[in-house]
């Protein structure tokens, strides 16, 4: 079965819209609700929480609380039925690269058609690259920035006899023109913000015959808020901010139990330190501070809260009873965000499929047949939508689908 990518846009879109003062907060600002003023009863129903609450038992709150409340657009995304079987790789392939990493790159490989010569986009050492010209009997000309790594990912290409070549290019500069006036098809697997806006419109202007995206990080971007890449989304409802990108990538499908603690005490050390300096400075508005070394965090809260004033020009000198004190502020504090992304994370996923819908469109609205699937199961990675697009002579006006079984 297939869905319209304007019509699905569209539903998800007016959605998010009608919906959007329970998702546009900023979870680490609040000491109160967010919607104490607006949604009282869900304030008081998050209150009473002991523990996290469940997606389901969000989703009844938001019934139950929520005046005029409507249930997500119900939209089904599968991985892709693969037409064909690619050539199975040897084991020596995957030498140097992460098992999930390695994962990934197989898993996108058999998504994937491909028509060379093939542009590899923000490549690094030309993993993928490698294995698309060895599966995919492609030329592969692998563009990436830091010059240490198109060494390496040449000299390995060599050692494999692969139709494999790199050039060292910034390509947020324009650079790496050259590549577009012999390719016919590009990939990128996880190039971030504006590095794969650019590879859309590049793309697009060299009439590519086939791109295959799986876009990430939508909040490194230069533009202070979201600038719609289609029509469609320009004429939209939703207005985004580089916070709400932020809000459309936050989660943590592949954290190890040791970087989900790791990431847990850094807030407590944060919101401790916040509530602090708010004190200190008679200011009751969030402290934003630079990141830090985790090592950091392992010398204690006094040690994170010394480090955090040097970097906003005040003097952290306290007793360790009030240390203690606003370390348990901290803790508190934490529980208190993480029941305000309960809700907040329910429209997580939407964001980001209105995210990827809006580059689909954008290559629609320029004549290719598109497709959004799964590429792989979110236990590889979170960011597992993948754009394909298809430019031929009756591509345009057919429209693009989603897969579905």
């Amino acid at each position: 079965m297939t869905f319209s990518l304007s019509n699905t846009f569209s539903d998800l879109d007016q959605w998010l819209a009608l919906h959007k003062p329970l998702w546009d907060v900023q979870s680490f600002h609040h000491l109160d609700w967010p919607w104490q003023q607006s949604y009282p009863a869900l304030c008081e129903w998050l209150a009473g929480q002991t523990s996290i609450p469940t997606a389901t038992e969000v989703e009844r709150a938001l019934h139950e609380c929520v005046p005029g409340y409507q249930s997500q657009p119900q939209i089904a995304l599968t991985k892709l039925n693969q037409a064909k079987s690619p050539e199975p790789l040897p084991s020596y392939f995957s030498q140097g690269i992460k098992g999930r990493k390695w994962q990934q790159i197989q898993a996108f490989s058999q998504a994937v058609t491909v028509t060379s010569p093939t542009i590899e986009w923000c490549a690094g050492k030309g993993h993928l690259g490698k294995v698309l010209a060895y599966q995919h009997q492609t030329n592969v000309h692998s563009l990436e920035w830091q010059a240490s790594l198109c060494q390496a990912g040449m000299k390995e290409a060599q050692r494999l006899a692969l139709p494999q070549q790199f050039s060292c290019v910034d390509v947020l500069k324009g650079e790496g023109g050259c590549a577009f006036e012999s390719a016919n098809s590009a990939v990128a697997l996880h190039a971030c913000g504006d590095l794969h806006r650019v590879l859309i419109e590049r793309s697009i202007t060299a009439s590519l015959t086939s791109v295959a995206i799986s876009p990430c990080c939508y909040h490194l971007t230069h533009a202070a808020h979201y600038q719609p890449l289609s029509q469609q989304a320009q004429q939209g409802r939703t207005c985004l901010s580089k916070d709400n990108l932020k809000l459309a990538v936050k989660e943590v499908a592949t954290a190890s139990a040791r970087e989900q603690r790791i990431k847990q005490l850094e807030l407590r050390y944060r919101l401790g330190f916040d509530s602090w300096q708010r004190e200190q400075t008679q200011q009751d508005q969030y402290l934003t501070v630079p990141s830090c070394s985790k090592a950091l965090l392992s010398e204690g809260f006094g040690a994170f809260c010394k480090w955090a004033a040097a970097q906003k020009g005040l003097r952290f000198d306290e007793t360790t009873e009030k240390i203690k004190d606003y370390e348990q502020i901290g803790h508190q504090r934490s529980h208190h965000v993480a029941l305000i992304e309960s809700v907040t994370q329910h429209f997580r996923q939407p964001l980001e499929l209105w995210l990827v819908l809006d580059r689909a469109l954008r290559f629609e609205e320029a004549g290719y047949q598109v497709t959004v699937s799964e590429f792989c199961e979110k236990s590889l990675t979170p960011r597992n939508l993948l754009i394909c697009a298809q430019l031929s002579d009756n591509a345009a006006g057919k429209g693009g689908e989603f897969l579905k079984e």
